[in-house]
């Protein structure tokens, strides 16, 4: 492999961890119906997954999480913009993304979800979101690494 394909592929894993971070909805409406905090967060990587920012800004509070989203989408349309392929490639990487669930702290309306993504068989991170009902709706409010 030569030091080019060396730099593109080490961008194309940086670029898909970076998205990993914000990952919604695959389809799915939020107004189906109500879902858990649990849910919310795994739906907001699937929509961001997919390059879908619609769906991941409806699953948001949307002041707190605007420049969060603003940044990975306009770090996606330039990568499609770059090399269609980098982008295919970054989303079949964020598509076999697992979550799996640990703790959640609750208090009056906010859930502190803790949670481990694993992509591309075995990388794991650690994340925290804090997300809150907002007119009967769980919204992602802030999405951090876990201390």
């Amino acid at each position: 492999m030569t030091i080019d394909m060396n730099h593109r592929l080490t961008w194309i894993i940086t670029t898909a961890a970076a998205f990993l971070v914000l990952l919604s909805c695959g389809g799915k409406s939020a107004e189906k119906k109500s879902m858990t905090p649990e849910e919310t967060v795994s739906a907001f990587y699937a929509a961001v997954s997919q390059g879908d920012f619609t769906s991941a800004k409806e699953l948001c509070d949307t002041v707190s999480m605007a420049e969060y989203i603003s940044i990975n989408e306009t770090n996606w349309e330039r990568m499609k913009q770059a090399d269609s392929s980098l982008a295919a490639i970054a989303a079949a990487i964020l598509a076999g993304v697992e979550i799996e669930f640990g703790s959640i702290e609750k208090s009056e309306n906010k859930r502190i979800v803790h949670y481990t993504i694993d992509a591309m068989g075995g990388r794991k991170k650690e994340k925290v979101a804090t997300v809150r009902k907002e007119e009967g709706e769980w919204k992602v409010e802030k999405i951090t690494d876990a201390i």
